[in-house]
């Protein structure tokens, strides 16, 4: 038997540090727009999600018992980003990527603990209209800053910039430089057979951080806030506290509603501590929905649940003073 599962990540950035992206409000960077099938014998045993600035890392455990092997594809979509390559949201090879820019989180996945390589699946995004075709038809890549960018505009022509301007694709500025107006985005795949028994899968990627700005308070109070369960005592140190920096992670949880059953433990670690390469020092406080319900040493938090079944995605704010 042959299923296909889709695993989704949602990533959003640090805000009040650096100039705000074109929409002028808040970095979003969510994946989705794929479709599912729901699985009569295939479980979640059990899922570790850890969440931190710098890092997420799942584990899943998943309890097959169906008689026979069942073949699933399951696929990680990364969040669409833009393709501009010379603006500060701008993606590019990371720590994990193997110098490939085209993973922008360095992502990485192992079953029952051997690293396998999936395939990659790569579109080009005009809103919600997909321009694959059309991007390649032009001769151009679909990520600039995999390289040769400007190199391949050269050989366009006018003629034909101005054919993909009047698409829509492309935005020539005074001075000759061609900058792409779509997104840009990766969708990572794999086949693997669920044997009878237990499979274990494991992921970790590095957040992806954009650069909105807290206008009005947005991370404080108000409907955005309550999605990441800002308490009145947080709120009250903030306003205290004066000037911070805002990291926002998300990560979609409520797709296990698609797998058999609840999840039959769900163990979520929220960790505060800055990654070293941002240069350590300063305080990070938090806000998380979940709210994570224990602390367990070094600033981290636990939230544990059995026979638990998601009805909203795990949403964490994360509050940075420099010292």
């Amino acid at each position: 038997m042959r299923s296909l599962f889709y695993l989704l990540p949602v990533l959003i950035g640090l805000a009040g540090c650096a100039p705000a992206l074109a929409n002028g409000a808040t970095a979003s960077f969510p994946a989705g727009g794929v479709e599912f099938k729901d699985s009569a014998d295939i479980s979640i045993a059990r899922e570790d999600l850890w969440l931190s600035p710098g890092e997420v890392r799942v584990h899943y455990q998943f309890q097959s018992d169906a008689s026979d092997p069942h073949t699933v594809t399951i696929g990680f979509p990364l969040p669409r980003v833009p393709s501009t390559p010379d603006t500060p949201d701008a993606v590019g090879a990371v720590d994990g990527s193997g110098g490939d820019a085209r993973n922008y989180l360095g992502f990485g996945v192992a079953v029952d603990d051997r690293p396998l390589i999936p395939k990659l699946h790569e579109y080009a995004w005009l809103g919600e209209a997909e321009v694959t075709d059309a991007v390649l038809a032009a001769g151009l890549p679909l990520l600039p800053q995999a390289g040769g960018w400007e190199e391949l505009v050269a050989r366009l022509g006018s003629d034909s910039i101005a054919r993909l301007a009047m698409a829509g694709l492309v935005y020539e500025e005074p001075g000759g430089f061609v900058q792409p107006l779509w997104d840009y985005q990766a969708v990572y795949e794999w086949e693997q057979d669920f044997a009878p028994g237990e499979t274990m899968v494991d992921i970790r990627y590095r957040p992806l951080m954009g650069w909105p700005a807290d206008f009005g308070g947005t991370y404080r109070v108000g409907p955005h806030a309550e999605t990441a369960c800002v308490g009145d005592a947080l709120r009250a140190e903030l306003a205290a506290r004066g000037s911070y920096g805002v990291a926002q992670l998300d990560y979609i949880t409520t797709t296990a509603q698609h797998w058999r059953g609840p999840i039959g433990t769900f163990n979520l670690i929220v960790d505060p501590h800055v990654p070293e390469s941002w240069g350590g020092g300063g305080e990070v406080l938090f806000a998380s929905c979940p709210v994570a319900g224990e602390q367990i040493g070094e600033g981290r938090w636990q939230f544990k649940a059995t026979d638990y079944v998601p009805d909203s995605d795990v949403r964490v704010f994360f509050y940075f003073f420099w010292g």
